[in-house]
């Protein structure tokens, strides 16, 4: 008995592997996708390192991890102290920038500044490398938002490594790991349509496409210099080991996303955040069960944790609470991150909260609909549970996360700047809470996700355990990733064709001139009298 216990625990041990999870600490969403990634094989018995390079001081709290231990801080040092940015001064202006027209530069300069910052802090810690090298790692994740963690693992050995998108697509990735491009019907990360597109919207859905990845290519350009400064300029170019990655987990799931081509490699896992099992379990204490109770409908009203909703143009919040006030058989409860909320004085169906559990009420059958920004946490949990919304995107990701969402029929779309116009967003509120066709929908949509033949958090085990077993898989490179636009396109079998059809066609002709030349047609005409 003894014995056979000794060889099942041999057996355990030989199949733990040492995985390393890098996560910068800038924005809650990225970091608690990450976060479930090692929570889930951490869960399964693997010994799974979070690396957590602080970015942002506000953020290196909100690190997501539950069950994994092994949690390593790469604190800002002196240097980085003294420029660090704040992500919340540059979250206010998102509610004003026009979403129609994205200006990358102005959204994202912040972000590329912090990301450079942050990845020379890493790289100065030595301790932490050090560190890291003692931990003799099997399988290495990064989110490829920054490529300085690719440097980092290079300069570790390890050649085992995967990507892992937060987003359900990183269409800037897509030239550079073999993926094919699919402007014309699959709409980019920040596309203000979906997949059914105008001559119009074709163009800016490819525009939009190609200025992120103008503006990701800087980005990885200076992160590149940045890690050859400090590990050696033998490691190589992000160009090189972004592709030399053998996996591609992305947040995107087939039964909820706009579909489109992909290769082998890359493996969908939308959804991994939402545990429905513990989210059926949560119980909801007196003080909330009392609110839900005061009313026959309630709504939802939050607008995530990046963009606040106390930040919000007046005039939007006061046409909201205009809506609020016309409908005074449903409660709102209002996820509203300060105590000044005086503009809404008088108006008793309304409850602002700085913190909501919010995956709880989306479980509880009381809870009618929800108002949210779209971010892709919030429509993956809206998907799971079933629940209709209302959705108002803010920037980035969320005009796609609110289109991909309303083309199941169980929310509806309403652009930011219609938050001041009272007719489409009362329209828009009514509809939600008393129309059942979005009811339906949305519980058609969750049936689906539930019994869906593969579950994400499968995958995501599946997957890295057969890497460490038999990886890396470099023959997953796609060929075509080095192929010109002429070659990829069948452009140059196109003009060969034609080509060819033309000289075939231009002989016959030079043929016939000289028949004619040699064999005239004598023409006789008829006599009257012939006749």
């Amino acid at each position: 008995m003894i014995r056979k216990l000794c060889f099942l625990l041999l057996i355990v041990q030989t199949l733990s592997f040492n995985v390393l999870v890098l996560s910068p600490a800038f924005g809650a969403s990225h970091m608690n996708f990450m976060a479930h990634l090692a929570d889930t094989l951490t869960e399964v018995g693997h010994n799974v390192t979070f690396l957590i390079p602080v970015a942002d001081e506000a953020r290196k709290d909100q690190l997501g991890v539950k069950i994994t231990k092994d949690v390593v801080l790469v604190e800002q040092d002196e240097i980085m102290s003294r420029q660090s940015l704040v992500v919340d001064d540059h979250m206010d202006s998102m509610w004003t920038l026009d979403t129609h027209e994205p200006n990358f530069e102005e959204m994202f300069s912040w972000f590329h500044k912090l990301m450079e910052l942050s990845c020379a802090n890493f790289m100065r810690n030595t301790e932490v490398l050090s560190l890291m090298k003692t931990k003799n790692f099997d399988v290495a994740i990064l989110e490829p938002l920054s490529v300085c963690g690719l440097g980092f693992f290079k300069k570790l050995g390890i050649e085992k490594t995967i990507l892992a998108s937060s987003c359900s697509l990183y269409d800037f990735l897509l030239p550079d790991i073999g993926e094919p491009e699919e402007h014309s019907y699959v709409p980019s990360l920040s596309s203000q349509t979906g997949d059914q597109m105008n001559l119009y919207e074709r163009y800016k859905n490819y525009k939009f496409s190609k200025e992120w990845k103008t503006q990701m290519d800087k980005l990885f350009d200076q992160e590149t210099a940045i890690y050859r400064k400090y590990l050696g300029k033998d490691i190589p170019d992000w160009r090189e080991l972004l592709p030399s990655a053998s996996l591609f987990f992305t947040n995107s799931n087939p039964y909820l996303d706009f579909p489109r081509p992909v290769i082998q490699k890359t493996i969908p896992i939308g959804g991994i955040s939402v545990n429905m099992k513990k989210i059926k379990s949560q119980k909801l204490d007196s003080d909330w069960d009392e609110i839900l109770n005061r009313r026959d409908h309630n709504m939802l009203v939050s607008f995530g944790s990046m963009v606040k909703s106390a930040q919000m143009p007046i005039e939007w919040k006061n046409n909201i609470l205009k809506v609020i006030e016309s409908e005074p058989n449903v409660t709102f409860i209002w996820k509203y991150e300060t105590n000044d909320t005086e503009f809404a004085k008088g108006i008793d169906n309304v409850i602002f909260s700085k913190w909501v559990p919010q995956t709880a009420l989306l479980n509880d059958d009381r809870l009618t609909a929800f108002l949210t920004h779209g971010g892709l946490g919030s429509t993956n949990e809206l998907a799971h549970c079933g629940k209709p919304a209302v959705m108002v995107p803010i920037f980035g990701d969320q005009v796609r996360n609110a289109n991909m969402l309303a083309r199941h029929k169980g929310s509806i779309f309403v652009w930011k700047n219609d938050l001041a116009d009272f007719d489409i967003l009362k329209q828009a509120v009514h509809s939600i809470l008393y129309d059942p066709k979005y009811k339906k929908n949305a519980m058609h949509l969750a049936d689906i996700l539930e019994n869906q033949p593969h579950q994400p958090k499968d995958l995501v085990v599946k997957h890295t355990e057969f890497l460490a077993q038999y990886g890396p898989f470099p023959k997953m490179d796609p060929v075509g990733r080095s192929l010109g636009f002429i070659a990829r396109n069948f452009i140059d079998i196109y003009a060969a064709a034609i080509i060819t059809y033309l000289t075939l066609g231009y002989s016959f002709y030079i043929v016939l001139r000289f028949l004619a030349s040699k064999f005239p047609v004598r023409l006789v005409r008829k006599n009257k009298k012939d006749l």
